[in-house]
């Protein structure tokens, strides 16, 4: 097999740190298998003085069978592993913990389920509270941030500390862990335990990381105990396509590793032999916009030019509709399903054209678990409202809505399962004022009865108040009411061409089964691939399709900081790199009836229309 320069001189590198800066397609899998066989077969190291870690299981699983092919049958010792397994590994045997220390992700959220119920406020969207709490608890340990010095993204300071207090507390009373405690404890162990310490570098002479752009704070500080004093390092990373700022991690990691080893040598993998060459030099042109990176020579070694278009439908229903001829065409081409990709930044994108894939009966897979809209609270809300102008009246629906906005009923006086407002009204103990909303509130049913889906929509949130209770409820909370009205006018988008409440429910029916169904068949994998850009690193297809590239979304409008917009730089850099024939980039001149202007990646190298 021949190599090229660059890859010659990271595999046949030996002793001391290196750190290899290895862009998109440009062969580190190959380059670290071989640089492993290269030590125990070239330079006499001991297999079992050899950690590989990787980000994954199956990154781990698949680097270990790449590198067994190339050893002919060789049973060469060598460990791989991913930072969590590694870690786990050694504070086991300290602390004396076994699988069953570690919590799983539904106790946690159980416990801490729990613990907000004994807190003064309440939310409707706790499960993402739930995430987002446990997201940020995450971040603060990967971090090594005091939590006294942590600011929430979505709520009180000290109501998100005295979460992650009582948190800590309760894990600590049932004696379990989870995957960030085991980097902490394992950081402490270290740090306390020099003759533990000292036992682990003699095992681990020679370190090899994958994916170092991802490494967080803690990983890193770990890395460096075992790493040193022989500082036998050696990184494959790009910090062009770290990502994943919300796990902590920051390309200022890489930068920190030529600080904090001695004469780090450093070489480019930056030969992309995945991509055509026009797909390679368009994303070439985004990313050296970013000024925080290393400056490199990125240049395609593809034998074949390629295909880059930016198109620019009139909205989402467009959208979805030029995506699916282009999927047709491509498999009538002879391109099958499964090497054809749709990327988007987040979960909210493909709503419209997951419905439409399934309506023209396209099989797809849908590599994120894609919340059903239909399951979240606002909407629901909206769809009580709708059924309880239409004659519902259980009680369990109406306590939902009775005070969305606030008409100050309480729930003692429902006393049926079954709200007559007749009798609420009687047992209101001259309470005029209340009187008088469940007056107003019958009066908007009866109108809303008579509206097409669409209408009754805008009515609920702008006459009915609904818009103002979702902005009272937020800045209560310090909560983001955009996220809300963006779900809102999502659903508006879906409703807005019915023409009655039969057709809506029929088409929430479908939907919810189309969403469940694709839960249920996400394993197999099969037909065109749906997945957000964070999911995407590291795979390749044939042809991809980029949705809603307009601002806002792409970049994400919750990305203000010169950092953070680099990062949604980066991750429109790696969307683009998935491509090894076409790239389509799709930017709406409106979606969800608002107009959007084309993301500024695209100005990079879209000629001005």
């Amino acid at each position: 097999m021949r190599f090229s320069k660059e890859q010659s001189v990271a595999i046949m590198h030996t002793d001391g740190p290196m750190m290899v800066i290895a862009g998109p397609g440009s062969g580190k899998t190959t380059v670290i298998t071989r640089r492993i066989k290269y030590l125990i077969e070239s330079a006499g190291v001991s297999p079992a003085d050899i950690l590989v870690i990787t980000f994954t299981k199956a990154a781990a699983s698949e680097m270990e069978q790449r590198f067994k092919s190339i050893v002919s049958g060789e049973n060469y010792h060598v460990r791989f592993g991913t930072f969590h397994s590694i870690f786990f590994w050694i504070i086991k045997r300290a602390y004396n913990l076994d699988n069953s220390s570690v919590i799983n992700e539904t106790e946690k959220r159980n416990i801490l389920d729990g613990i907000i119920k004994g807190m003064s406020v309440d939310y409707d969207n706790k499960d993402e509270v739930i995430s987002s709490v446990l997201s940020q608890i995450s971040l603060v340990k990967c971090n090594m941030i005091d939590v006294d010095n942590y600011y929430s993204t979505d709520m009180p300071e000290n109501y998100f500390r005295e979460l992650y207090r009582r948190f800590e507390k309760e894990m600590k009373r049932i004696g379990k862990i989870d995957f960030d405690d085991m980097m902490v404890m394992c950081y402490d162990l270290l740090v306390n335990r020099q003759d533990i310490l000292e036992q682990l570098r003699k095992v681990f002479k020679y370190i090899l990381v994958d994916e170092f752009q991802d490494s967080n704070k803690l990983q890193y500080e770990i890395l460096k105990l075992l790493g040193k004093p022989r500082e036998n390092v050696f990184i494959v990373g790009d910090d062009d396509q770290s990502v994943y700022g919300f796990r902590g991690a920051k390309p200022e990691i890489m930068h920190a590793f030529t600080k904090d080893f001695k004469d780090v040598k450093i070489t480019y993998l930056s030969n992309n032999y995945r991509c055509g060459k026009s797909i390679s030099e368009a994303s070439i042109k985004v990313i050296s916009q970013n000024s925080n990176r290393f400056k490199k020579k990125l240049s395609s070694r593809a034998n074949w030019d390629g295909l880059v278009k930016v198109l620019h439908p009139m909205d989402s229903r467009d959208e979805s509709l030029l995506i699916i001829k282009s999927l047709k065409d491509h498999y009538n081409k002879g391109i099958p399903y499964e090497k054809q990709a749709v990327l988007y930044r987040t979960n909210n994108e493909p709503r419209m054209l997951v419905y439409r894939l399934n309506e023209f009966n396209i099989p797809f897979s849908i590599s994120d678990t894609m919340p059903n809209i239909f399951d979240h609270f606002v909407i629901k809300n909206i769809i009580d409202y709708i059924n309880i102008a239409l004659g519902e009246r259980s009680r369990s629906i109406f306590l939902r809505i009775m005070n969305k906005p606030s008409r100050y009923i309480s729930r003692d006086i429902l006393l049926e399962e079954t709200v007559d407002f007749n009798k609420l009204i009687s047992r209101l103990h001259r309470k005029e004022y209340v009187a008088e909303h469940i007056y107003k509130l019958e009066a908007d049913l009866r109108l809303i009865a008579k509206m097409r889906p669409y209408a009754a929509l805008n009515f609920i949130r702008k006459s009915v108040g609904y818009d103002d209770y979702i902005k009272d409820y937020c800045e209560y909370r310090q909560m983001d009411s955009a996220e809300f009205y963006d779900l809102l006018d999502t659903l508006a988008g879906l409703l807005q061409d019915m023409n009655s409440f039969g057709e809506m429910f029929e088409f929430i029916e479908n939907y919810s089964e189309v969403i469940k169904s694709q839960h249920n068949n996400s394993k197999e994998n099969n037909g065109v691939k749906l997945m957000t850009m964070h999911s995407s690193k590291g795979l390749e297809f044939d042809v991809v399709h980029i949705i809603e590239a307009v601002e806002g979304i792409t970049p994400y409008k919750k990305a203000k900081t010169k950092a953070e917009k680099e990062e949604e730089r980066r991750m429109f850099y790696v969307a683009m790199t998935r491509a090894k024939e076409e790239l389509y980039i799709y930017a709406p001149r409106s979606v969800l009836g608002k107009e959007k202007r084309p993301s500024v990646f695209l100005n990079a190298f879209e000629s001005k229309r």
